[in-house]
């Protein structure tokens, strides 16, 4: 009896630890999803927001979209896994479970289907590219027109296999009639190359993202950006409904919150887009004809005085060449850059050789004038006709100054340097100031303008906080334009110029110690 007991009892214990079992084993699959410390996603080249750069010999993964997940999910406690893939072969992966995530994706019924929705962490534009000699057949207000066009012409539009870009233009390039028009693609690069070599007409990008590219290779001269959007919506993270859960998307969503909220998201807006839109600023070609002429007056400031101090040809050439480049050369030691920025392009270096070698020759030219004419009385004292030296070289000066103080404050963004309000100004005052207190240093100076009285490095200071301040409030704005900046730009060097023609004409002093 006893025994038949003892029996029963194993047998119900046993049976228990089965059950336990069982329910732990078909529980495991969920509690694994919760509490997965990796995340599988993927990328592909899509600059600024996900792109590789090298760093000492070594690729590494980084953009705005990869270093914003990456932030939101370590504060949850999970890593991601990052591998290249096609963004068709990504979705797919996501819809069975092969990955996890995919970032930067608008909303769409068919995505819906396959995967849980975060809540927007930022918003896209989708803008149409032709060529430029071919703008004028593609004038169109709304999506619909656009669709118009292309229904009632033979035009071949380019699109990356497995994009989203809008409900009217995705019903064409769905449509089989119109299958032989539309060209797929893997990145939007081979789009630029297609359009470039004739083999589309047209195709829609993401404004940054176009902006980008054509900045970093030069195709802005070539093609043109459609003024109206075909596509604008927000973007958000796609969580794979076969291996995530809601629990999860409102951690992550939670997450998020809290680094808008503490100015974290901001950091990470600012780190990655800002610097791409101060580039594509100082990239187009206005700014490089302005940066050229900022060259040109410091070095002609430099071959003033050198005319001033009977310099030899090579003193006149260290004389223009200190303010012209010897600033940003102290700054870029100063912040251990890579590539010295003098290095980076040889067009400086020979913009200061043919600027020394012309005013030789025009120098030379007027004083051969001056000795026939036998009008030597006060020529030292002259640039050019009823120019003064000293007139002069203060315009020269005010206008390099303001421009090279705006690319100091570019620097400090590119560079991620922090607090920028801080090194913002000083690395302007660095950029635009440094260079011509170097060459006072080599003339000998003993009343050194830059160090004694003038108030010359301070409007560099001064404008420099102006932007930086402006940078750091702009960070803030949810969308970010590049016309914003490029007006802030102009100001600041305009700002600049006249502070410095002002504080010259009301014989400001700096503040003696």
């Amino acid at each position: 009896m006893n025994h038949n007991v003892r029996s029963a009892a194993l047998w119900q214990q046993l049976w228990r630890f089965l059950l336990g079992l069982l329910l732990v084993m078909l529980a495991y699959p969920a509690v694994s999803q919760q509490e997965s410390k990796v995340l599988r996603s993927g990328w592909y080249q899509w600059d600024p927001y996900q792109y590789e750069i090298v760093k000492d010999e070594l690729k590494h993964l980084t953009g705005l979209d990869v270093q914003l997940l990456r932030a939101v999910f370590g504060k949850m406690g999970i890593e991601l896994q990052i591998d290249p893939v096609g963004w068709r072969q990504h979705q797919l992966d996501v819809k069975d479970g092969t990955r996890d995530i995919a970032g930067g994706a608008f909303r769409s019924k068919e995505r819906e289907a396959y995967a849980y929705y975060s809540i927007p962490y930022r918003s896209e534009k989708d803008m149409l590219y032709v060529r430029k000699d071919e703008q004028k057949k593609f004038r169109f207000k709304t999506a619909e027109d656009l669709v118009k066009i292309l229904e009632t012409g033979t035009y071949k539009l380019g699109v990356i296999d497995g994009y989203f870009y809008g409900g009217p233009l995705m019903q064409y390039i769905n449509d089989p009639r119109y299958a032989d028009r539309i060209i797929k693609v893997k990145d939007d690069r081979a789009n630029f190359t297609n359009l470039l070599e004739h083999k589309i007409d047209a195709f829609p990008i993401d404004h940054l993202v176009g902006a980008t590219l054509g900045w970093r290779h030069g195709w802005q001269k070539q093609v043109v950006e459609m003024p109206n959007p075909v596509f604008e919506d927000s973007i958000h993270v796609l969580f794979s409904k076969k291996t995530t859960n809601p629990e999860l998307v409102e951690r992550f969503n939670q997450t998020l919150l809290q680094m808008q909220n503490s100015g974290e998201y901001n950091k990470v807006m600012r780190d990655y887009l800002l610097p791409v839109l101060l580039g594509q600023t100082a990239g187009q070609t206005w700014f490089f004809i302005i940066d050229l002429i900022g060259t040109i007056a410091f070095a002609i400031s430099g071959l003033l005085l050198a005319r001033e101090g009977k310099y030899s040809l090579f003193g006149a050439l260290v004389l223009a060449a200190l303010p012209s480049i010897g600033g940003g050369v102290l700054r870029d030691i100063l912040i251990n850059r890579e590539k010295l920025s003098v290095l980076s392009s040889p067009v400086y270096l020979a913009t200061i050789f043919a600027t020394v070698m012309f005013f030789y020759v025009v120098f030379h030219v007027e004083d051969w004038y001056r000795r026939k004419k036998k009008t030597t009385h006060g020529h030292e004292h002259m640039f050019i006709g009823r120019i003064s030296n000293h007139a002069a070289i203060e315009f020269f000066d005010a206008l390099g100054l303001s421009t090279f103080a705006v690319v100091g404050v570019i620097v400090a963004v590119e560079a991620k340097i922090q607090p920028l309000w801080m090194w913002g100004p000083l690395l302007a005052a660095l950029t635009g100031a440094g260079g011509g207190i170097l060459r006072d240093v080599i003339r000998a100076d003993a009343d050194n303008p830059g160090l004694k009285g003038s108030f010359y490095a301070e409007v560099a200071l001064i404008w420099g906080l102006i932007l930086s301040l402006f940078l750091n409030w702009y960070s803030f704005l949810p969308k970010y334009e590049l016309i914003h900046l490029t007006l802030a730009v102009v100001g600041v060097i305009l700002g600049g110029l006249a502070t410095r023609i002002a504080v010259v004409y009301y014989k400001i002093r700096s503040p003696m110690y």
